[in-house]
């Protein structure tokens, strides 16, 4: 049996990741590959995150230990057991997004990098999901007007603005691919389908 592959679709709020990640993971099935997505941080804690943040003050290093906990178990009890099994995972973020949001100097970012690394999987493609941070917050307003989803702490174009300038910047040591997230939700799919397929024995060309 061979070893599931590893996606991440990381990037700011906005910009399509979830939407990208539920299509790749209906393509998968429909190929009878195996296929999950899953979320960085969990659901669970990004609830506990939202409801911290809103009745006390939290700092950046408190919530690194909690996603550090809360990766490092999603990692042992679901990363790593479906890539062994040989079902593909798609993960919306994963420790990069500690690198952008959590790590403030170059020192905290060098500490995230050797925590994660301690357990974290290398992916075998990398999309980074880049977008003016205008058009994010568009959608994501509209996301919230729709859904009733909480705007985020980081959900403001001066703070999505910071945060892509952060990607591009820790991005340069990290292989990755960048998705022009502004495009349509077809020709992006297309776009992903295309890596996917040159994946090693991905059966899916």
């Amino acid at each position: 049996m061979h070893r599931g592959n590893y996606i991440v679709f990381e990037g700011i709020s906005g910009t399509g990741k979830e939407t990208q990640g539920k299509l790749l993971v209906r393509h998968l099935k429909t190929r009878h590959q195996p296929a999950i997505l899953l979320y960085h941080p969990s659901p669970e804690l990004k609830t506990v995150l939202h409801a911290w943040r809103r009745s006390r003050k939290i700092d950046h290093l408190c919530e690194l230990y909690l996603l550090l906990a809360d990766r490092e178990s999603m990692v042992r009890k679901t990363l790593e057991p479906a890539l062994a099994r040989g079902t593909w995972v798609i993960s919306l973020r994963n420790w990069v997004s500690a690198l952008v949001y959590q790590g403030k100097t170059t020192k905290e970012r060098d500490r995230i990098r050797d925590a994660f690394s301690a357990f974290e999987p290398s992916p075998d493609l990398f999309f980074w999901f880049d977008m003016a941070p205008d058009r994010a917050l568009t959608r994501i307003n509209l996301r919230h007007a729709k859904t009733g989803e909480p705007i985020g702490t980081f959900e403001s174009v001066k703070l999505l603005s910071q945060k892509r300038k952060t990607y591009a910047d820790v991005l340069r040591h990290i292989p990755h691919t960048r998705i022009d997230a502004s495009a349509g939700i077809d020709e992006i799919h297309e776009h992903i389908l295309a890596a996917v397929a040159s994946l090693p024995a991905s059966g899916l060309h």
